[in-house]
């Protein structure tokens, strides 16, 4: 499916009955690939593109966590402030993505509290640029 597409199926308010506007718009790209899918076709379509969109986002979060769970450990913190840069078309663009990342980060690091900074420079380097900036900050201001 295409990445607009699936995007398009899991606008916030689809939510488990979504209304026509979006099974309309499921339907629209479905039948761009040459089917002729149902109302039914249209809800398996969105569920299905939600959970793969779900799954990213916590298998994504897992990772983060893992990183930021190790370095408060290394450090002997109580709770670790930190900020994070992100970047990427996914967490940008997808409806959903970016709130479902941030609570699952959030879940998984309970003894953190995390800061989130969208990149605007396009590229993996400027996420990286903008947590290295804000690490040496709070290191300036002794947190």
């Amino acid at each position: 499916m295409p990445r607009a597409g699936m995007g398009a199926s899991l606008r916030p308010g689809s939510g488990p009955h979504p209304d026509t506007g979006d099974r309309k718009q499921i339907y629209n790209i479905l039948s761009t690939l040459g089917l002729r899918p149902s109302t039914t076709d249209c809800d398996i379509v969105r569920r299905a593109c939600e959970s793969v969109s779900t799954r990213a986002a916590h298998m994504c979060s897992a990772g983060l966590a893992g990183v930021i769970n190790r370095m408060r450990e290394s450090r002997s913190e109580d709770v670790m402030r930190i900020t994070v840069g992100v970047d990427g078309s996914v967490y940008k663009l997808h409806p959903s993505f970016k709130e479902r990342f941030h609570a699952s980060v959030r879940r998984l690091t309970p003894s953190c509290e995390i800061t989130f900074i969208e990149s605007e420079e396009g590229s993996g380097r400027g996420a990286a640029l903008v947590s290295a900036v804000a690490c040496k900050k709070a290191c300036m201001l002794g947190q």
